[in-house]
């Protein structure tokens, strides 16, 4: 919120969403959102919305509507809380459980574009409280401004794991159970 860019915030919320559906098998079928702040705001409205249609269409799924409360004494001026919802489809013998998980399968590791939604709570405490950062500090470790860096939407995995579904079309499993140990060899990793 202070950096004043909100497109980030509504894909964000779309990614994480679609990528919570996907670790079950289930493609994204459509997204509804909640909106709520002290006094509506029509360009912040519209960065989001927009932020939430373009992460929607880019993981397949339509965003269908929402509901927008405007809520005078509840929100502090320029506050806002966004939720979503999302509904998506698997077949009842495709639903990934782990139960299916067996010594040999392969492990699937997908990249990360830096952290994820619940860790930016920690990341803006540590940043912004203890190491008493402004938005626009340049981070040398990170290559960015630190608010720009925080504002990057995690991956939606949807499109990567699509190109990995096994013959008959189902998903590939991406869960295992706790008894699996897998076998991680990070030599196997091309370097950064």
């Amino acid at each position: 919120m202070a950096m004043g860019v909100h497109s980030t915030v509504g894909g964000d919320l779309v990614n994480h969403c679609v990528n919570d559906i996907l670790v079950q098998g289930a493609e994204p079928l459509f997204f509804l959102d909640y909106l709520a702040m002290g006094k509506l705001e029509p360009n912040v409205i519209e960065q989001l919305v927009d932020g939430m249609s373009r992460a929607c269409r880019k993981a397949g799924c339509a965003l269908i509507g929402g509901e927008t409360a405007e809520m005078p004494g509840f929100y502090s001026l320029g506050e806002y809380d966004l939720a979503g919802f999302i509904v998506g489809i698997v077949e009842r013998k495709n639903i990934l459980t782990g139960k299916n998980v067996k010594p040999g399968d392969t492990l699937l590791a997908l990249p990360s574009a830096g952290l994820h939604t619940n860790g930016y709570s920690l990341a803006r405490k540590l940043a912004f409280e203890v190491a008493k950062l402004k938005p626009d500090t340049y981070v040398a470790e990170v290559g960015n401004k630190i608010g720009a860096e925080l504002l990057k939407p995690h991956l939606c995995y949807a499109p990567a794991v699509k190109i990995f579904s096994t013959k008959d079309g189902s998903p590939p499993s991406l869960t295992s159970p706790a008894a699996a140990s897998p076998a991680i060899s990070l030599a196997s990793f091309p370097a950064a």
